[in-house]
Formats: structure tokens, sequence, C-alpha cells
């Protein structure tokens, strides 16, 4: 029966090749279901132990806008005057922007605060080139 270790480590019975990440140690049930002596035992699980090198592990992602700030930019987002709501195409949240915000004429809420706040927002990412309308 599969022994996951509580300090992180990866279990005895890991098929993956030492040294490699592995996805058990995060998710300790997946030990489980490719453990051959386990009564869940999946093969099918196996598939999902590897972490793939290009996967981002979080730590560099920009830290978060508190929730007041986030409320006050949808707020402020949805009274723009160069916002256009398109409910045509079916999309929720779908616009376009007559300043030429966004691209293939669809504005994301992303673009929208990078408008509404570039100050914030230019520490987080490179400005998008504007595109005329």
């Amino acid at each position: 029966m599969t022994n996951i270790p509580a300090d992180g480590a990866r279990c005895r019975r890991c098929p993956l090749a030492p040294g490699s990440p592995c996805a058990g140690v995060e998710v300790p049930r997946l030990c489980q279901l490719v453990d051959p002596e386990h009564p869940d035992h999946d093969p099918s699980y196996l598939a999902a132990l590897p972490i793939p090198p290009d996967q981002p592990t979080g730590d560099d992602d920009p830290p978060r806008r508190p929730l007041a700030e986030t409320l006050r930019l949808l707020r402020a987002m949805k009274a723009c005057p160069h916002r256009d709501e398109r409910t045509d195409c079916g999309c929720a949240g779908s616009a376009s922007c007559s300043q030429g915000r966004g691209g293939g004429g669809v504005v994301r809420i992303v673009d929208c605060f990078e408008c509404l706040d570039p100050r914030a927002s230019a520490d987080a990412r490179p400005q998008r080139e504007r595109r005329p309308p």
C-alpha cells in the first residue's frame, strides 16, 4: 500500500525517475491512484504525475489587486464611455473600445483595467500597443 510521507517527500513507490518532479508530492491522492496495491488503483493517472518543466510555479505571478480596488475598476469599466458592450456574439463580458484598446475588435477586462489604472498595471505587465479602431 502507498506510504505517503508527511514531510512533502515523494512516496517510496513513486514510478517516476529519481530527481524528476512529481505532482504526487502536492497531491498525495495521485500516489494512491497509481499504486497497483491500492484498491482505487487506476493506471490512467500515471500521465498526471510528471510535472512539465515549463509549467509555472506561481512564484512569478504579479501580486493580486485588493478586492476593493478590483471592484472600483469594474465599476469604472462599466461606466466608461469608450466601452461598448457587445452581446451579439454570445460571449459574456465581450465589448469593443472606441479608443482602440484590445485586439481583433474585442476588448478584455484586463485591457480596460490597464487603461483605467495604467500606473498599477505598468509594474505588472508591459504596455500593449494601441491599435486604431
